[in-house]
């Protein structure tokens, strides 16, 4: 029983208390930004593509959302020009750091891509 009990405290003290939960917002930013320290060598670390993933998955939703709003005569959350939003992977990186930590480890990505997206792309009311 002890040596179990050592290795779960020794696994609670190893992971940092202040860690964002999967899938939020910070944890997002906190992998990105450990990528890009890696420079080009990142793109040769599995967590690249599972980020990538991510993304193309939370702006996939937001898209088809605003898609299927805009079908049905609903208001739309941002306004872009184009039926697709453009927004580069710095340009996303960098508006996600303007969003406050402690919101960004309650929000969802999905819900940060929104944000950001609705500074870029406001809707005049």
């Amino acid at each position: 029983m002890r040596p179990v009990f050592a290795a779960v405290l020794l696994a609670a003290i190893a992971v940092p208390a202040a860690a964002a939960p999967a899938g939020s917002a910070e944890n997002f930013l906190n992998r990105a930004d450990r990528l890009l320290g890696k420079g080009p060598l990142a793109l040769f670390d599995g967590d690249y593509k599972k980020l990538q993933a991510e993304g193309t998955a939370a702006g996939n939703s937001i898209r088809l959302e605003r898609e299927a709003a805009e079908k049905a005569g609903k208001p739309i959350l941002y306004c872009s020009p184009k039926p697709r939003a453009e927004l580069g992977n710095m340009e996303f990186i960098n508006a996600l750091k303007k969003i406050p930590q402690a919101e960004r480890q309650r929000m969802s990505l999905r819900a940060a891509m929104l944000v950001v997206l609705q500074r870029k792309y406001p809707c005049k009311r």
